[in-house]
């Protein structure tokens, strides 16, 4: 019986993404494509939610096509959704989401609109530490802060 326990404690932690580790959620919380750490660990959702979408009402003025993306990446009850809480199948169709919209938005990277919007995609959905291969957004690196 202890063995099954010890199991089972194993395969929960092993899958734990440290919801308990306030550092590592502050870390976490602290990527940025905008902001500098410092700034970007002490914005709520509220506050990062109003600037990225701005971004994205923007860029559904500029392409259409973005408004599919309304109900789900960039709703207000997406300010709610924790992918930490989530199931594997519901993290997996998340990431179809999000590499549907990098897709999309990837020839736009260079207005403003559009680096708003995918801050929303790293800020809330920690599209680049989720282990989403889409997610790695290999434009992260790009020295943002100098474009905007």
């Amino acid at each position: 019986m202890a063995t099954a326990l010890a199991a089972q404690l194993a395969r929960i932690a092993a899958s734990s993404t440290n919801s308990l580790d306030l550092k590592a959620q502050k870390k976490a919380h602290s990527q940025s494509l905008l902001f500098d750490k410092r700034v970007a660990a002490s914005q709520d959702f509220d506050t990062i939610y109003q600037i990225c979408i701005e971004g994205y009402q923007e860029l559904c003025q500029i392409d259409s096509r973005f408004s599919t993306f309304a109900r789900g990446l960039f709703s207000e009850q997406s300010k709610r959704e924790e992918r930490t809480q989530m199931t594997a199948a519901q993290n997996k169709e998340l990431d179809g989401v999000v590499e549907s919209f990098l897709g999309l938005v990837g020839g736009r990277l260079l207005l403003k609109p559009a680096v708003k919007a995918v801050e929303w995609l790293v800020r809330r959905f920690r599209s680049v530490t989720s282990g989403n291969p889409a997610g790695g957004i290999a434009f992260v690196s790009w020295p943002w802060q100098q474009l905007i």
